[in-house]
């Protein structure tokens, strides 16, 4: 491969510019007169480091620690959620095993006002459909026994107030029939009235229907039923509630309506009372 070879004029241009860099050095560093240009040029180089860092580096930063900081935050957010989440469930079993002893002694007193000695075993509300209680004629209710596994078929159900249904069906997992549920017959007492008293279908009341040649003393606003104790489910003589209201439904015969004392939505603690 053959060289070019320089030739007298490209020499002469390239000792010129020799001669101007040498003098450009000997007077830089004689005189600085170059010293604004480079000191000009030092900042554009930090400047354009920092613009570069500015729009680069330190956004990728800044997101960083955004999201630790909000990692952190979130962690400590379940941290405290956890805490609070114990200390209400540390509240609810104080509250409730309060009210559960409270629930207790007041069946206990119920029984004696009424004088009951049966046997009874407390047992806890596990569900009951509202919606279904207040605009319906199925009136039922779920319950689970505390203390026994029994199966409790037929057993009256009560709560501080009074009677609210018996057991249907289940073992330690009960459906109770209600007062109020249409399917449900309560043969009650007043005086010289008695009769089978169905459920109406509506929330703490119960209906009733007489044959006025049967029955010769009329009921009235405010008489006060109790159970017979027929039928072999509930218990005599407990107070079941007040007639509210007096209707003639057909020729000879009058239908009334008792407002029950008891209301199963009043406690979640029930006591279930041994087969009679």
């Amino acid at each position: 491969m053959s060289r070019v070879v320089p030739t007298s004029g490209s020499k002469l241009l390239y000792f010129f510019f020799v001669c101007i860099s040498g003098l450009f050095l000997y007077i830089d560093l004689n005189y600085k007169s170059f010293e604004g240009i480079k000191n000009f040029y030092q900042s554009f180089i930090i400047s354009s480091k920092y613009l570069i860092k500015s729009a680069t580096v330190e956004p990728i930063k800044l997101l960083y620690e955004i999201t630790k900081d909000k990692s952190d935050l979130i962690n400590e957010n379940k941290k405290l959620k956890l805490e609070l989440d114990k200390s209400y469930i540390s509240n609810f079993i104080i509250s409730n095993d309060s009210k559960f002893f409270v629930d207790e002694e007041a069946i206990k007193n119920f029984l004696k006002l009424n004088n009951i000695e049966e046997v009874f075993y407390l047992a806890k509300l596990q569900y009951f459909d509202t919606e279904m209680y207040l605009c319906c004629s199925k009136h039922r209710a779920f319950i689970q026994t505390y203390n026994s596994n029994n199966n409790r078929i037929g057993s009256p159900v009560i709560n501080q107030d009074g009677i609210i249904g018996q057991i249907i069906y289940g073992n330690s997992l009960s459906e109770v029939l209600l007062l109020t549920d249409i399917d449900h017959v309560l043969p009650i007492v007043s005086g010289d009235h008695f009769c089978n008293a169905r459920g109406s279908g509506k929330p703490e009341t119960i209906i009733c229907k007489y044959n006025n040649k049967l029955w010769q003393q009329k009921v009235v606003i405010g008489q006060n039923f109790y159970s017979s104790g027929m039928g072999g489910v509930y218990p005599k003589g407990i107070l079941i509630g007040k007639v509210k209201e007096i209707r003639e439904v057909e020729e000879n015969f009058t239908e009334f309506e008792i407002n029950l004392i008891s209301n199963p939505l009043a406690s979640n603690v029930v006591g279930v009372l041994e087969s009679l």
